[in-house]
């Protein structure tokens, strides 16, 4: 019998669905940038940008509903405020995929624009601080370990408050002066500390130790938090050095770059369930140690453009996180996180790494397309595919998930 998280459920099925749309936007948009002609509106590239946005902001809202009450051993009492939050969320992406669309195809004034933009926003903001305050709810109760990942979730929250205010001010114009790269930074920061703060908790454990190194640990959330205020600050430069300082002395910390060995015992013991677990540890390892060397490239290809502005590295700086780090984050914590809100167990011994290899592909060829036509006589067309191979790794993945999940758990009444 085991109790199912029912009401993260929404938020991870809408996250899925966005992801696919948002990406095939993508895709699409990139091979109106490759030469192909598609007949796509030029606001595609801003509804992909807000549908990717939304699609992972919701992923995180769901698993941290789940995810807080399960490492408190505490019941989650805010359904409601769940659902508010949930249906809040999908109100303003409504109305600001209306808005964009509807800018493409009437020629709808400004102040419509604006106040559209605005009380999309205000939805957002409102039910981003509706999450904010369950989960500091939630946070009051203090863990019996870990508790340096409770101070990464709270920078993490006020990243993607601050993110989305700020936003909001450049959109309706009202000027900032903060640079593109460095604003999206922004909300990239919050991703990846709540990563770090989920990381801290489950990482060490997998491994049979029960919290990260002692004092490397620390080096690293001060990095973080050092790169958070340089960003608030506008010194992008910086922030892209401290993000790099965090991320190495974090993967150190919690053995990302060493002693990730799987436990002789499970090689040699009866239990049926042994070759399983050895299984899921060697998938994890492996998208753990290559989800971090894409971070390291990324904030590299960030720093560079940041000494030398372009829209290639401006590109890279974007996709190595999201499609590298981000993706096969989500990729490696999506078996562990479905079962308590599915309520199906996933096999990992019908698992493959086929996934991974698309998705690492369409990484290459993304990187190609923005390099080798500066270096060479190469059409950027010839790598334009690269959005098209991102999705198809993602359909190759939830296939080869859903084959992988075992028959439906009895779950307890609520």
């Amino acid at each position: 019998m085991l109790l199912i998280s029912t009401w993260s459920r929404p938020f991870v099925i809408a996250s899925v669905v966005m992801l696919f749309i948002g990406s095939s936007i993508g895709s699409t948009w990139m091979l109106t940038l490759s030469g192909y002609s598609v007949g796509i509106p030029a606001g595609a590239f801003t509804l992909h940008k807000e549908l990717q946005t939304g699609a992972v902001t919701l992923l995180i809202m769901g698993v941290m509903y789940m995810l807080l009450p399960r490492i408190r051993s505490i019941r989650f009492t805010h359904v409601r405020e769940a659902k508010i939050s949930f249906i809040l969320m999908i109100i303003a992406l409504i109305v600001h995929s209306s808005r964009i669309i509807a800018m493409d195809t009437v020629d709808g004034t400004a102040a419509i624009a604006t106040t559209m933009t605005v009380t999309s926003y205000t939805l957002k903001i409102t039910a981003l601080v509706l999450f904010s305050i369950v989960i500091l709810l939630m946070l009051k109760i203090a863990p019996r370990v870990g508790r340096l990942a409770d101070y990464y979730f709270i920078l993490a929250l006020a990243m993607l408050i601050i993110y989305n205010v700020l936003h909001t001010l450049t959109i309706t114009d009202i000027g900032i002066g903060m640079e593109p790269l460095n604003l999206i930074y922004i909300w990239l920061t919050s991703v990846i500390l709540t990563i770090f703060g989920v990381q801290y908790k489950v990482v060490p454990v997998f491994f049979n130790q029960s919290t990260p190194m002692s004092g490397i640990d620390k080096v690293a959330f001060i990095s973080a938090l050092a790169s958070s205020s340089l960003l608030l600050l506008h010194l992008f430069l910086y922030a892209m050095i401290a993000m790099i300082a965090s991320s190495l002395t974090f993967a150190y910390s919690i053995y990302i770059m060493r002693r990730l060995t799987i436990p002789e015992f499970l090689y040699t013991s009866d239990d049926p369930q042994a070759m399983e677990k050895v299984a899921r540890l060697r998938f994890f390892a492996t998208l753990l140690r290559v989800s971090y060397v894409a971070l390291l490239l990324g904030l590299i290809s960030a720093i560079l453009y940041a000494i030398n502005p372009s829209f290639n590295l401006y590109d890279l700086a974007i996709h190595i996180v999201t499609i590298g780090f981000i993706g096969i984050t989500i990729m490696n914590f999506m078996p562990i996180m479905l079962p308590p809100i599915l309520g199906r167990n996933v096999n990992y011994t019908r698992f493959n790494m086929v996934p991974l290899i698309v998705l690492l592909t369409a990484i290459v060829l993304r990187v190609a397309w923005n390099i080798l036509p500066y270096m060479m006589q190469v059409e950027r067309v010839v790598f334009g595919i690269s959005g098209i191979v991102t999705v198809a790794a993602m359909l190759l993945y939830i296939n080869m998930l859903h084959a992988s999940m075992d028959p439906p758990y009895i779950s307890m009444p609520r």
